[in-house]
């Protein structure tokens, strides 16, 4: 059964668990090089979480741009000219970083009404997102582009008085004002950089949007080539817009009005150009839209951050605020979105406050922005083999550290007399560092409470057992095939060795396909008794077509069969091919059989579904809870490729292959003890990339468990699938 190619899934991120051998050796010709590779694996693909990819280019593009051209441009520009001083310095700002002003709307309405329409805003917001995911996303999309067309709009009506410059007109107020001489743009510019630091932490908030698809980088098809050019776009638009329409303010409104008046200074730019009566009709359109537009990326990108904060086990309830459950949106997110937001709304600092907690969250960002430029350049020459999907560029990386370690020492610079007023004018940074190490504390408290609570844990179900492995016959002849169809007379000898396999309940997440060769998640299958092989392709197989979609990123899933391990008496199994555990250490498929089997099931599109990666993946379920003859999995680095010896499997119409397993000293066992049927194991026997570190294949037998032989004997299914990549 093929699965239809919808979303392109590219996976992005995963955790790595403690290295392996692999992840330090690589092969070169006479040598073995060690290279450790499990900084890769901490950040590079793999699984791409419980939302799918619907983010194309345009709708990433509008997801960073709409967030960084907030409602602030149509609204108060006036203030950071106020600050600066003059026209120089203001344009200087918004190169660098942009601007994040405060904004009011001036409507004539009680502080309860606007109050009121803000929370209406918010509620309809968060519920288009959390029920109508799609629509969402295109409301977002379509709201991002009337933005930017506004903007561009009136930088145009800027140019046009420009080059037109109609001296009076029927809609127009009195003269249209010339741009300030280049003699006169510095004049009255406030130098000290105390003040300027502070004017500097508010901008930032102009172009902090640019990590706003960061968040959503899971749903966001082909990933790093999207957000490669997505962003640098968006910042290269942002940039643009923002230096033009502040051209265009100063143009047209003079500048005494600038820095006087309270009104918003694009409604003196709308009233001088269009008139009092459609001024004041499109300014408000133009706020209203770019706060809409914006309040819905936040909503959107931040919903999907809180979500994956609930995932990794940090909030309260977090099973429940992680699910994408019942429209496939992250509506616990949302909910822990909405209510700060709310209260925000309803109970607001003054404007001076505000300005203070922007202060108080710019001045810290710069140690983390400081942390991460110098790790660039440690990472640059201590690592020059490390992969790298970006590159960042030195120079950017030197000035950024420049920037930061001036911004950092700005408050301690003390401003002249004249502008000392109010608190301290270092508060902002003491109270910021104050708060940075608080934190650094609690999670450093917290990190110690979760291992030692992880270490009383591991009082885990760890299992002394014997594995049975392939014994090489002593003439060196290969293992006896196998004739599927016929009775199994095959006589293979085994040897068995003691092992210990490890139980891994409490850190599942730890094991991935990619690093260890299997992943057990959790998935609750409407299907629970498995009778009906009928029922079982035509309800469980697109269960589990999604579930490895989801799980792996892949654009195309194609089942090719299934079995159930089951020992005993039902009359309503009658027809459905049952088998028992298979207690010796083997792989599915071999190399060459993984590739046949493409060719066998899909052979009009083997062609082009060899040109790209895909792999063979198991997805074993128990039917109910196992305690006998459970499964155990060797991990993918622990036993090498000359280990593995091909066993011929011989069908009526074609030959195919599998792996049995010669015994190892190295070999490194897991389980997960009690395993229930609301949790799967994804097996992988095959993976067509062959890059360094990589799990391709994964050895697996059931075994015997003493302590749990009188329990009921085993009832499981595993269903076997082709997975097909577009990259």
């Amino acid at each position: 059964m093929a699965g239809k190619s919808e979303d392109v899934h590219q996976p992005l991120l995963s955790r790595s668990p403690s290295p392996t051998p692999s992840d330090y050796s690589s092969k070169s010709k006479g040598s073995t090089t060690l290279t450790d590779r499990t900084l890769e694996h901490d950040v590079l693909p793999e699984h791409s979480g419980p939302l799918k990819r619907t983010i194309g280019w345009g709708s990433a593009y509008v997801l960073i741009i709409s967030r960084v051209i907030g409602s602030g441009i149509f609204a108060t520009p006036g203030a950071i000219f106020k600050g600066t001083g003059s026209v120089g310095m203001t344009l200087v700002l918004w190169v660098v970083f942009g601007q994040y002003v405060l904004f009011a709307f001036r409507i004539e309405s009680t502080p309860v009404l606007q109050k009121t329409l803000a929370v209406v805003l918010l509620t309809i917001i968060t519920i288009i997102h959390g029920c109508f995911l799609r629509t969402g996303i295109l409301i977002q999309n379509v709201l991002g582009w009337i933005k930017v067309g506004l903007i561009i709009f009136m930088v145009l009506t800027g140019l046009f008085v420009v080059l037109v410059r109609p001296e009076t007109s029927a809609n127009s107020i009195g003269e249209v004002p010339h741009m300030a001489s280049w003699d006169s743009l510095w004049e009255g510019t406030t130098w000290n950089w105390g003040i300027l630091s502070t004017a500097l932490f508010k901008v930032f908030y102009s172009y902090a949007g640019l990590e706003n698809v960061n968040n959503v980088l899971t749903e966001v098809k082909d990933p790093v080539k999207t957000l490669k050019s997505a962003a640098t776009a968006a910042l290269a638009t942002a940039c643009i817009l923002y230096i033009l329409v502040n051209c265009a303010y100063f143009l047209v409104v003079p500048l005494d009005e600038i820095t006087n008046s309270g009104e918003l200074i694009a409604a003196l730019f709308f009233e001088r150009t269009f008139g009092p009566t459609v001024g004041r009709t499109i300014l408000p359109l133009a706020v209203a839209v770019s706060a809409v537009g914006n309040v819905m990326v936040v909503t959107f990108a931040l919903a999907r951050l809180n979500q994956e904060i609930a995932r990794q086990g940090f909030m309260p309830f977090s099973r429940t605020l992680s699910s994408s459950k019942p429209f496939g949106a992250p509506m616990g997110g949302l909910i822990v979105h909405y209510i700060p937001s709310i209260l925000v709304i309803v109970l607001p600092p003054s404007k001076e406050v505000y300005s203070f907690i922007l202060e108080v969250e710019g001045y810290p960002a710069q140690f983390f922005a400081l942390a991460l430029s110098v790790g660039l350049i440690w990472l640059r020459y201590t690592r020059p083999d490390l992969e790298r999907p970006y590159k960042a560029w030195i120079p950017a990386v030197l000035v950024r550290i420049t920037m930061s370690l001036l911004l950092l020492a700005a408050p301690f610079v003390p401003p002249p007399a004249s502008e000392r007023h109010g608190i301290w004018y270092a508060t902002y940074a003491v109270v910021g560092s104050s708060v940075t190490l608080f934190g650094i504390i609690y999670c450093s408290g917290a990190t110690v409470l979760l291992e030692k609570e992880k270490r009383t844990q591991e009082g885990r179900h760890d299992v002394a057992t014997t594995m049975y492995y392939y014994k090489e016959a002593d003439d060196g002849s290969p293992p006896a095939p196998t004739y599927v169809g016929k009775p199994d007379n095959v006589e293979r000898p085994f040897v068995g060795q003691r092992v210990v396999v490890r139980d891994i309940s409490g850190r599942e997440g730890e094991y991935r396909l990619d690093n260890h060769g299997f992943q057990v998640l959790k998935h609750v299958s409407q299907e629970k008794e498995f009778v009906d092989d009928g029922k079982i392709k035509a309800e469980y197989y697109p269960e589990v077509e999604q579930l490895l979609k989801d799980a792996t990123g892949a654009n195309r899933i194609f089942i090719f069969d299934h079995t159930i391990r089951r020992q005993t008496a039902d009359d309503r199994l009658s027809g459905t091919q049952l088998r028992g555990p298979v207690r010796r250490v083997h792989i599915d498929q071999s190399y060459t059989a993984s590739r046949d089997r493409v060719t066998h099931h899909l052979p009009h599109l083997a062609p082009q579904l060899l040109q790209h990666r895909f792999q063979i993946i198991n997805i074993w379920r128990p039917i109910k809870t196992i305690y006998k003859d459970p499964l155990a999995i060797a991990s993918a680095p622990s036993v090498p490729d000359s280990d593995l010896v091909g066993a011929a499997l011989v069908y009526p119409d074609r030959r195919g292959e599998t792996f049995v397993v010669k015994p190892g000293k190295g070999h490194e066992w897991f389980f997960k003890y009690a395993q229930t049927p609301g949790e799967v194991t994804l097996i992988k026997c095959f993976d067509s990339w062959e890059r360094e570190g990589l799990a391709r294949r994964v050895p697996h037998s059931a075994f015997v468990d003493e302590a749990e032989e009188g329990r009921e004997a085993r009832e499981s299914i595993e269903v076997r699938a082709l997975v097909f990549y577009a990259e």
